[in-house]
């Protein structure tokens, strides 16, 4: 009878092993998809680093010193560079237009990712950072600040 019992007693233990009562799980949440910013900067990066960089230029000294006969021959020089410019126009080189066009792909929660890391100074409550290529592409990006308004 003993060995009976042990072999109920076991085949039970077994039951209850195999087929657990399952408690009720959380379900669990999903974060939302995030971009996959190290490729679109990659991108970015591959396709602008041919461009030239062309720093702006600081507007240029008011001198009113300058005697009248140089101004003159300036505003001569600058009547005819002037025509010289309108008749030529811009045009988007194609390097330029592939980098804008890469440009305008990165999603703006990468930017404001990587320009976390700037000081706190620099961050305001809501900031607009500007990327410009040449006349015809400027790219912006909205970010919202980490200090509270």
């Amino acid at each position: 009878m003993r060995k009976v019992e042990v072999a109920i007693i076991c085949l039970f233990s077994l039951f209850f092993v195999a087929m657990p009562v399952k408690l009720p799980q959380r379900p669990q949440l999903m974060a939302p998809p995030r971009p996959l910013c190290a490729s679109q900067f990659s991108l970015v990066n591959y396709a602008c680093a041919v461009l030239p960089l062309t720093p702006f230029s600081p507007p240029p000294p008011r001198n009113r010193n300058h005697s009248r006969s140089r101004s003159r021959s300036r505003s001569n020089s600058r009547r005819r560079s002037g025509k010289h410019r309108r008749r030529h126009g811009h045009r988007e080189t194609e390097m330029q237009s592939y980098c804008c066009q890469w440009l305008k792909q990165v999603d703006t929660e990468c930017v404001c990712d990587v320009l976390v890391h700037l000081p706190t100074f620099l961050s305001r409550p809501k900031h607009q950072y500007t990327v410009v290529v040449d006349d015809t592409c400027t790219v912006n990006y909205s970010c919202g600040g980490r200090i509270e308004p």
